[in-house]
């Protein structure tokens, strides 16, 4: 049984009237009639009783003017998910996170996605830089915010932000007063980061920013995120350099200070990243919302 064999009955049970039913469907009326007379048989009843003079619905008739209306309403829904689908406006959108993007100023871009891609459910997962190239090679996420190189690890990046380090120091440290801090003062000091393996950007930045200043940073501790990071200064346990961004999360018994003669590049770059073997319309419509040109 097929839709159009459903749509030319459903014409015809309305009309109960060849002509009109062939003039609504705008066809002639001998394949209406050949194609009643092929449902008919596929099903082994007689749909409708006819003359010359009237068509009348039969019992098996009526009882398929309502199932017909149902699978056409039923098809009809169907095309229209799938268009949708099509174009990016339903489905499910992955999306991993560093946390330190929350501070960044880049809620405008979160909202957006929440707010223009009504119909698509957006999953929030935060993990850090590398585990999100990982996800995005094995398909576990569509999209990321990362701190890493344009095209790490043959993923395709866009700079959605960039913020300067800063020295994270306890609130105690004896150059909290200061208004800035030259990164050669901390040669002595320990330093905590986040592995490398978790933040290969992170670290390779913080390590270059000190090697530019002439030492090599003491890295004693570590921690998984940056949150963690600026919890372990504020117990005393070493310094850091953390995007500056950081200070809104208003950590108590930390303070950050301004790099003093720091080299130019030592600011953190926060990307969204995704696989661009990805084909998702969901994703390609999500990454024109995040400003990425087409085509990249």
């Amino acid at each position: 049984m097929e839709l159009r064999d459903l749509r030319m009955f459903l014409a015809l049970a309305e009309e109960l009237h060849f002509g009109r039913a062939a003039e609504r469907l705008r066809i002639s009326q001998p394949p209406l009639t050949k194609h009643i007379q092929q449902l008919e048989a596929q099903l082994g009843v007689m749909l409708f009783d006819r003359n010359k003079r009237s068509v009348r619905l039969t019992p098996a008739g009526s009882a398929l003017v309502q199932e017909a209306r149902r699978i056409l309403s039923q098809a009809e829904v169907a095309m229209q998910v799938v268009r949708r689908a099509e174009h990016g406006e339903t489905g499910t959108l992955r999306i991993g996170f560093v946390a330190a993007v929350i501070y960044i100023g880049i809620e405008k871009l979160f909202a957006r996605l929440e707010r223009d891609l009504a119909g698509v459910e957006t999953v929030w997962e935060e993990m850090g830089s590398s585990e999100q190239v990982e996800a995005l090679r094995h398909d576990r996420i569509d999209l990321g915010f990362a701190q890493v190189q344009t095209g790490a690890a043959q993923m395709s990046a866009h700079l959605v932000a960039r913020t300067p380090l800063v020295a994270a120091l306890p609130a105690t440290h004896r150059l909290a007063g200061k208004r800035r801090v030259d990164p050669a003062e901390l040669v002595e000091e320990p330093f905590i980061v986040i592995p490398r393996e978790s933040a290969p950007g992170y670290f390779d930045l913080v390590v270059s920013t000190c090697l530019q200043s002439g030492f090599s940073p003491n890295i004693r501790h570590y921690a998984r995120h940056l949150l963690s990071v600026m919890s372990l200064v504020a117990l005393g346990r070493g310094v850091s350099l953390v995007p500056r961004t950081l200070g809104r999360a208003a950590l108590p018994g930390v303070v950050l200070r301004p790099l003093a003669g720091a080299p130019a590049q030592a600011q953190a770059e926060y990307s969204v990243i995704w696989h661009p073997g990805n084909q998702s319309p969901v994703l390609a419509r999500a990454l024109g919302l995040l400003g990425v040109p087409a085509g990249k």
